[in-house]
């Protein structure tokens, strides 16, 4: 197999199953999307995991596992040799092992933006995914009212029909309760007394989650780098 940069490790089930999809004979199609919600190449493999799930009719891939010292290797061993450290599995949640069914760590969709780059993209995707609150959008950032101007920012990704904007208790300035009162009369406005949380967050009707690193300022802002996260909301972060 030569010096390839290997990602992760499958569990014996998994790999088994890939190995049925890629010769498309009979598969797991639940299981195939769970593994590919997850799955990067490429993934590292030995001798022994081979001969446990049956696959060893392709000479050329045990020949070269062979070659690479990749034989007798536990799985936990195979994923210290990856990138990312993990093996990806349907059963088991305890570190190296990633459970496709149901696990903290998650592949979600993410942006870096780093200083002096244009975020343009990202207001563009946040503003797309807030169109689709039908209810409310939560708005958690401590610091929102240190900025007048995260009122235009957050004018700029709320779509203009009626709306519940529920904010953190003391972090919306007056100013800027007028101002997005002006720019939409038909959002209500309604703040909570949260738990607190380091990260900033826009929740769409307690169905998407958009997580910002360094907060609204930096959306337009271009001083410093800026993340977000965008997933899918399995346990509610904040109640209303």
């Amino acid at each position: 197999m030569g010096k390839v940069s290997y990602s992760l490790v499958l569990s014996d089930e998994l790999l088994s199953e890939y190995y049925k999809f890629t010769s498309n004979s009979n598969f797991d199609r639940n299981l195939i999307e769970k593994l590919f919600n997850y799955y990067k190449p490429t993934y590292i493999t030995n001798k022994a995991q081979l001969e446990r799930i049956n696959h060893t009719s392709d000479k050329n891939l045990v020949s070269s596992l062979i070659k690479s010292g990749l034989k007798n290797q536990t799985l936990e061993e195979l994923a210290s040799k990856t990138k990312y450290k993990i093996i990806l599995s349907t059963d088991r949640n305890d570190y190296p092992y990633v459970n496709i069914n149901d696990d903290n760590i998650e592949k979600n969709f993410t942006g870096t933006f780093l200083r002096n780059e244009s975020r343009d993209k990202a207001i563009k995707h946040i503003k797309s995914l807030c169109k689709e609150a039908e209810k409310f959008i939560i708005v958690y950032d401590k610091y929102f009212n240190e900025k007048d101007d995260n009122a235009d920012t957050l004018i700029n990704l709320l779509p203009k029909h009626k709306l519940e904007i529920i904010y953190q208790l003391n972090t919306f300035s007056q100013e800027q309760k007028d101002k997005l009162q002006k720019a939409c009369p038909t959002w209500t406005l309604r703040d909570e007394n949260f738990q607190d949380c380091h990260d900033r967050y826009l929740i769409i009707d307690n169905k998407v989650e958009i997580i910002l690193t360094s907060g609204f300022w930096y959306l337009n802002n271009l001083s410093k780098e800026i993340t977000y996260i965008v997933r899918l909301i399995k346990n509610i972060r904040f109640n209303n």
